[in-house]
């Protein structure tokens, strides 16, 4: 995430007003801003939905005793940052995949995520970021590719060859094991921006302990 996150992102004190926080997002065309405190640690993330609570339908009474019909009224109140963020935030470290980015965003049905290194926030992560490492060249992939490729089988005989086009990659060539086709597999699939991986790598023994994964193999 190092390479797609934004670095040095805004962020806003917990006792920033709602008209400052909705001022500092729309100066730094941005949705969203982690919550900070003096000792830059986070308390949260307010975002433009949590802004807009303020102008949206309010819940029925019947419907208020949920925990988010809670949560809206708190924010559809709120004056400060504090009132208004979501917390915990949802975070992701800067080594993380595209593929667990993207799973935290959906599991949370949110368009964005914080960076944190060391316990310090050190970038922002959209959707729109992630889907940025799938514009890559293929010649590109195809060099990262092949580096990952040779370190995921190092310790198998081998003979592997990587062709790449629109970021779907194609491994031929022959091994002398399956865990290590599954390891050429895994390796190709670790590289920014590949869409997927077709297998046609062949073997001589299938060292596997479990029978039905060998069919397929781990990553369908």
């Amino acid at each position: 995430m190092r390479d797609l996150m934004s670095r040095d992102p805004m962020t806003v004190p917990p006792d920033a007003s709602f008209k400052d926080v909705v001022r500092a997002l729309s100066e730094r065309d941005v949705h969203a801003a982690p919550v900070v405190d003096a000792d830059g640690t986070l308390l949260g993330i307010v975002s433009a939905s949590d802004l807009t609570c303020h102008e949206e339908q309010p819940a029925a009474w019947s419907r208020m005793l949920g925990r988010q019909a809670r949560e809206h009224m708190r924010k559809a109140r709120g004056r400060t940052a504090r009132d208004l963020m979501t917390s915990p935030a949802r975070t992701v470290t800067p080594d993380a995949t595209c593929c667990r980015a993207l799973r935290e965003m959906s599991d949370a049905h949110i368009g964005q995520l914080v960076v944190m290194d060391g316990g310090r926030v050190a970038g922002m992560l959209t959707r729109r970021d992630v889907l940025r490492a799938f514009l890559r060249d293929d010649d590109e992939i195809r060099r990262e590719v092949e580096q990952a490729v040779t370190r995921a089988v190092e310790d198998c005989p081998a003979q592997v060859q990587v062709d790449v086009h629109d970021g779907v990659v194609r491994l031929s060539g022959h091994v002398e094991r399956l865990s290590c086709a599954w390891a050429a597999t895994g390796g190709a699939l670790s590289v920014l921006g590949v869409v997927d991986v077709e297998d046609d790598v062949s073997f001589d023994t299938d060292d596997t302990d479990v029978h039905e994964l060998s069919v397929h193999g781990p990553f369908v």
